[in-house]
């Protein structure tokens, strides 16, 4: 079997959502997604076709073959996109800083942005993050919490971990979450990481939110931050207009596929 090289930030969702729900319709799919019937069903072709999922009449399964964890489905998705908002985060961030990056695929890109920076102090709970900040050799110190390894997306969690992040003074904490809500501000779904950004956030200078547009009003549960507890949020395309309104005393950094506009 052979998954896709790179997933658009539409077709993680469908693989997000098959991975929950044992079938779906195409209709269902449509609607939760909010596009037509004829864009999900050439979404499910490119996956069909690349044995992501499989099709059957009336509606379609996520193939048992697919052995990829959905965080490493994430880090073959939007890559272009997410490279682009990890190079805009480097620029935010000065030679010498001491940062925290969260533990989600976009960190792991920033990172990548990162290495050939010098003299910075990043603190993860990571290893993908880690091993990515690692390429640039002694360039940075890299910091890394005990913990139990979850295997998954190799993040240190559990108790020891949290305990790291309470003691915390970065001058940046630098994060993804699963979605962004005018009501409800940032928000996730694991209560590790909600605990984890938690921890960190009230000792950070300042704290910024990396989000491309799939996760504009997208699923959630918990609530991470509240949007008066982020300073800058870097986004892919404008906001719409109840994420505008709700983070308006935010500075927002809106990166295009051609320019990098304020």
């Amino acid at each position: 079997m052979s998954v896709t090289p790179v997933l658009s930030a539409r077709q993680e969702r469908i693989v997000d959502i098959l991975r929950s729900t044992p079938s779906i319709t195409t209709g269902e799919l449509a609607q939760r997604l909010e596009v037509s019937g004829e864009t999900v069903r050439r979404d499910l072709q490119v996956l069909a076709d690349d044995g992501v999922v499989r099709k059957f009449y009336g509606g379609v399964s996520l193939h048992q073959d697919v052995q990829e964890s959905p965080f490493q489905l994430r880090l073959r998705s939007n890559v272009a996109v997410k490279r682009r908002l990890a190079q805009q985060v480097s620029a935010l961030l000065p030679d010498g800083a001491s940062l925290v990056l969260d533990n989600s695929s976009t960190a792991c890109f920033i990172a990548e942005s990162l290495a050939e920076r010098r003299g910075l102090t990043v603190a993860t709970p990571s290893l993908e993050v880690a091993r990515a900040l690692a390429q640039s050799g002694d360039r940075h110190t890299v910091i890394l919490p005990s913990g139990t390894l979850r295997s998954s997306d190799m993040t240190l969690a559990g108790a020891n971990a949290l305990r790291f992040a309470t003691q915390l003074h970065p001058d940046y904490f630098v994060l993804s979450v699963a979605a962004l809500s005018a009501r409800g501000g940032c928000l996730d779904f694991d209560p590790f990481e909600v605990e984890f950004k938690q921890a960190v956030c009230p000792h950070a200078k300042a704290v910024i939110v990396v989000a491309d547009a799939s996760k504009f009003d997208a699923p959630g549960l918990i609530t991470s931050l509240p949007w008066d507890h982020v300073d800058i949020l870097v986004v892919d395309r404008p906001l719409p207009p109840d994420l505008a309104e709700a983070t308006v005393q935010l500075r927002v950094l809106t990166v295009l596929p051609s320019e990098r506009q304020v």
